[in-house]
């Protein structure tokens, strides 16, 4: 199966860009960040702690973005107004005068934008990723994974899964299925390749920590206000 499984290499020129809290962006997290379940609750985490794979034999996971506007656009989401008090705002409106525009939206609060920073890291040419944006590898995956999709309650794994917020423990196992493999020249597999559920426009990369060879550029301070990623991101989500 390995050899049929549709890989990439990196993106062209091979940089990509990710927020982070540390001066060392690309570093993963401690592990004693880690749930109780052994996940840091992100998309891509490793699950093996439910399987009892010992800690040392677990991998950590890099999340980064193509453009830097993506890496923006995954880590300031989370400040959108809730669609519960955007309908709210609807009703306001109706009843009153028109609402200026940016109360309709989120505010990245300065504070987060100053205790983070944007980094970019160029990716070893010979690396090589899982495509979850191929159709194949859904499709391998729905096969290889059918015992976790029934015990999940899951009739299909389709892209619907990749890109949901819901389904995390499935695409954790297909992360944990994607480590275990080996490419077709017995080179393992650096990460996974995939879309934002955000903006198909933001092409995002989950990085396997143990195994991403990549040479780090130098960070340059904190977040500006008008920096052109994040107000790209901005513009986008409506922030």
């Amino acid at each position: 199966m390995a050899k049929d499984f549709p890989f990439v290499g990196p993106p062209e020129g091979g940089v990509v860009f990710r927020v982070a809290q540390d001066f060392d962006v690309f570093a993963p997290r401690d592990w004693s960040w880690a749930q109780p379940d052994g996940t840091f609750k992100n998309r891509f985490d490793d699950p093996g702690a439910y399987r009892g794979i010992p800690q040392e034999e677990r991998f950590r996971v890099i999340y980064c973005a193509t453009k830097p506007a993506g890496a923006f656009g995954e880590t300031t989401a989370h400040f959108r107004k809730s669609t519960a008090t955007l309908a709210g705002l609807e009703e306001i409106e109706d009843d009153e005068e028109p609402l200026d525009p940016e109360l309709k939206g989120g505010v990245v609060p300065e504070e987060w934008r100053l205790k983070r920073h944007l980094g970019s890291t160029r990716l070893d040419d010979n690396l090589i990723f899982a495509d979850f944006t191929d159709g194949h590898t859904l499709t391998i995956l729905r096969e290889e994974l059918a015992g976790w999709l029934e015990r999940f309650g899951l009739e299909d794994f389709d892209l619907s899964i990749v890109t949901s917020s819901k389904q995390r423990r499935v695409t954790q196992e297909a992360a944990r299925y994607v480590y275990e493999l080996a490419g077709p020249t017995s080179m393992t597999l650096a990460g996974i390749r995939y879309m934002s559920r955000l903006n198909p426009g933001w092409e995002l990369w989950a990085l396997f920590a143990d195994r991403a060879i990549h040479e780090p550029n130098e960070v340059l301070g904190t977040i500006r206000q008008d920096d052109p990623g994040l107000a790209e991101a901005a513009e986008v989500l409506g922030l």
